[in-house]
């Protein structure tokens, strides 16, 4: 995912945090579709987690890397249960945020420019799996993790099966997404605030079936821990 990509977002948090709770972002999907989102989300307490939220962070251990933590509000939780936490985000507007919140160890980063680290935990929330793009970044994501993993160590992640959806906007962007040979989950988006339209980037949602056939082929465990009536669900990756 490139950075200028998320550089609308990034400014949104910024004066989100600074006193403008009305700042709204505006996703565009490439069939032209537009939702708008309130950045009021982003900055939910640790009280509104959601259920997948909660067990995940639960099953948490030892060093932990937060993976696209965007303004820690994970990593902060994890942080008073007395682990070591290393909070990574590309976005150097989200970083600078993660610091003023108190989050210890922050890195302006994306896991493939971690060296030499070692975690027992790999923790990404809010659907930051989608950063790998598609299928073959998946695969890369997972190999790369091998490295970075110790002995016993874990992945969380949340993701959803967007074939779940009763909305026929989205059926038919999938059923488009197929009949151009790419996989259903594969989203392109560009991220707007206040005029500033940032670079097209695109994001992966992964069905659980998928998931436990791109992680076995590599030799990882993988169970499906927790599923939601929309599709939503928590993944663990394991040895």
């Amino acid at each position: 995912m490139y950075r200028k990509a998320m550089e609308p977002f990034g400014l949104a948090l910024k004066e989100f945090f600074e006193g403008n709770k009305y700042a709204k972002i505006i996703f565009h999907r490439d069939d032209g579709l537009k939702e708008e989102t309130s950045l009021l989300f982003y900055f939910r307490s640790e009280n509104n987690f959601t259920s997948i939220e909660r067990q995940a962070l639960a099953l948490c251990q030892g060093r932990v890397l937060d993976i696209g933590a965007g303004i820690g509000p994970h990593s902060l939780a994890l942080q008073k249960c007395g682990l070591e936490v290393l909070a990574i985000d590309i976005s150097p507007y989200a970083c600078e945020i993660m610091r003023k919140r108190g989050v210890k160890n922050v890195k302006c980063s994306t896991i493939y420019e971690l060296k030499e680290e070692r975690f027992d935990t790999i923790l990404l929330m809010g659907r930051s799996i989608g950063f790998v793009e598609n299928l073959s970044g998946l695969t890369k994501f997972l190999i790369y993790c091998k490295d970075l993993l110790n002995p016993r160590g874990l992945i969380l992640f949340d993701s959803i099966d967007v074939r779940l959806t009763k909305k026929p906007i989205h059926l038919t962007y999938q059923e488009e997404n197929i009949k151009r040979g790419r996989y259903f989950g594969e989203i392109r988006l560009q991220i707007e605030y206040k005029d500033i339209l940032g670079e097209k980037f695109q994001i992966l949602h992964i069905d659980p079936q998928t998931l436990k056939n791109s992680a076995n082929n590599l030799d990882w465990s993988c169970e499906i821990l927790h599923m939601e009536n929309d599709g939503s669900y928590l993944a663990k990756i394991f040895k």
